[in-house]
């Protein structure tokens, strides 16, 4: 069994979208510090929906983790984001599929 007490800290990041206007949706990875919340990364160009925003923030916050088991930890040098048109994960990183929680991946292009 594996010992959960010998790992670094979970990381408090989520993933919200924002609407700039009516229908441009934009995703923000956000992390919380002490008591507020610090803006991580911001989708820079707006997208027609918010399940495509919130899709794509969740494949922005996924390449961003290490091991997709274990989730961010506080010790882990913040990856850059790879730009991949596919959601395979990074080389060497552990984890299945990318998730979309419902929502599947965003159709870019």
């Amino acid at each position: 069994m594996f010992d959960h007490r010998a790992m670094p800290s979970l990381r408090s990041i989520a993933v919200t979208v924002i609407e700039d206007k009516e229908s441009a949706y934009r995703w923000r990875l956000v992390e919380l510090e002490e008591e507020s919340w610090r803006v991580l990364r911001q989708q820079p160009r707006s997208m027609k929906t918010y399940k495509a925003a919130m899709a794509a923030g969740l494949v922005e916050l996924q390449q961003m983790i290490e091991d997709l088991d274990a989730g961010p930890r506080e010790d882990e040098p913040e990856r850059k984001p790879e730009p991949q048109a596919e959601s395979a994960p990074a080389e060497g990183k552990k984890g299945g599929a990318a998730f979309g929680f419902g929502f599947g991946l965003p159709k870019i292009g």
